[in-house]
């Protein structure tokens, strides 16, 4: 799978039904304030975010570092400020996030996409163009 930059970068992204709770929770007792509502509960790269996926999916991938040009922008996720993807939910989950791990959240997402009948994507590489880059790298 071809990634436009560093596999080590790390990576923040929330089960939105976290998010719902907080939200509700914070409604509830009417807790105004910033949070930063971020997840999963244990530091994840994009590149360990790829293999989780992959491996809830019940397939393998090998991460290929890209150059960051090569992509179409914005690409999701890839971020060149990487402070950017390391903020502390520590106040959100004292508030009463919750922390739904990283695979339960990929195995929801793999069963609601492949009910809604997998849509094609309008982000990232085409197939062709992961092709191109991934012969490329090869070289």
């Amino acid at each position: 799978m071809a990634v436009p930059g560093d596999p080590r970068q790390p990576v923040q992204v929330i089960d939105a039904r976290d998010l719902a709770r907080l939200v509700n929770q914070l409604l509830a007792d009417g807790r105004p304030g910033a949070f930063h509502a971020v997840g999963p509960a244990e530091p994840v790269t994009i590149g360990g975010l790829i293999q989780t996926c992959a491996s809830v999916a019940g397939t393998e991938v090998e991460v290929v570092p890209v150059p960051a040009e090569s992509a179409p922008q914005p690409f999701p996720l890839i971020k060149e400020n990487w402070a950017s993807q390391q903020r502390s939910p520590a106040c959100a989950r004292a508030a009463g996030l919750p922390a739904t791990p990283l695979e339960v959240t990929a195995a929801d997402v793999l069963a609601w996409d492949r009910e809604r009948g997998e849509p094609p994507l309008n982000r990232g590489f085409t197939p062709l163009q992961e092709q191109a880059l991934l012969a490329h790298a090869g070289q």
